[in-house]
């Protein structure tokens, strides 16, 4: 009788440690790729501190990794996703299999900050305007912007390619260069130091600087923990741009910056460019194509379902919505 016992609440106590540890089994391990901080990284963030994922059973595993790298490292199957919308679209233009799953913003957040005694992009004629990289983002949003104001990109200034902005500032300090594209923390910075402001790219382009990328096979493996994802990014982005106090406070964490009039600032600035949504027009996205097909000399035809694969966040979007989910 004691023994019989004894096996019972060893069985029982089997299935109870099998009921438990089960769920836990269930989680999905996720790891994104991000660059830099930008809009997508804070919703992800947001979405990983709230529990978000944990709610869509996944476990995610946010990575700084450099734009070139992340790349490579989502085809080589080492991270599951990336940030850095920008580098994906040009890859994907140049045949890469990537797709784009959502887009966050599609609008460049960038300023055009040129020295204390340029007043007008048109006096950038003759000057050296540094960008990242010839094909890179803000080369594509600087040579708009020339274009624009009646300047040849090619003929008219010299594009120089240098780094990021920890050496593009200096640079401008020194006189090295005479402009350049900063995001809104810099641009801010720059020009409290004197530096004039010529213009907001924003008006002058479409560029997608906020949305997530992952492979073509990925997508088609599975489907269900992409929407997943998706569904707990959209939850963070939908947090990120309705609670504005405590969306400050995550980025002054993500940027390490203690200046919460600073940071302040630099929300009220880029949350109206945030796409609540989670994707784009199409006749934007195309327009977004056709740009970089020029950048990177590709010839043949693409289309937005080429690049892009929406239907998910779509799908997931209109979940939420009709579920009247909030924060």
């Amino acid at each position: 009788m004691k023994l019989w016992k004894i096996t019972r609440w060893f069985f029982l106590g089997a299935m109870a440690s099998f009921l438990i540890v089960g769920p836990a089994l269930a989680i999905d391990n996720l790891r994104i790729a991000y660059p830099s901080m930008n809009t997508s990284v804070f919703a992800l963030v947001i979405a990983q501190k709230e529990g978000y994922f944990k709610e869509e059973g996944l476990n995610v595993e946010l990575l700084s990794i450099r734009g070139e790298i992340a790349i490579r490292t989502t085809l080589a199957g080492e991270v599951d996703f990336f940030t850095n919308a920008g580098s994906a679209l040009a890859a994907a233009v140049r045949g890469v299999p990537v797709r784009l799953v959502t887009v966050f913003q599609d609008k460049p957040s960038w300023d055009l900050i040129a020295q204390p005694e340029i007043k007008s992009i048109a006096q950038l004629r003759g000057k050296n305007v540094a960008v990242m990289s010839p094909e890179g983002s803000l080369a594509v949003v600087a040579r708009e912007m020339l274009r624009k104001n009646g300047l040849d990109p090619s003929k008219d200034v010299n594009l120089v390619t240098m780094g990021g902005d920890e050496v593009r500032f200096p640079a401008l300090q020194t006189k090295s260069i005479q402009a350049t594209l900063f995001n809104t923390a810099m641009s801010i910075k720059a020009q409290k130091e004197g530096f004039s402001k010529l213009g907001n790219a924003s008006e002058y382009a479409n560029l997608i600087e906020g949305g997530l990328a992952t492979t073509h096979d990925k997508i088609k493996q599975s489907p269900e923990k992409i929407l997943r994802f998706v569904r707990g990014a959209l939850k963070g982005l939908n947090y990120y741009v309705t609670k504005r106090e405590p969306a400050i406070k995550f980025m002054m964490d993500g940027l390490r910056m203690k200046d919460r009039e600073l940071v302040s600032l630099i929300y009220d600035l880029q949350i109206p460019l945030v796409l609540r949504d989670g994707f784009s027009d199409d006749k934007v996205l195309q327009s977004m194509i056709d740009d970089m097909k020029k950048t990177t000399k590709v010839q043949r035809d693409i289309k937005v379902g080429d690049i892009f694969d929406l239907s998910l966040v779509k799908k997931a979007h209109a979940e939420l919505k009709a579920s009247g989910w909030k924060p």
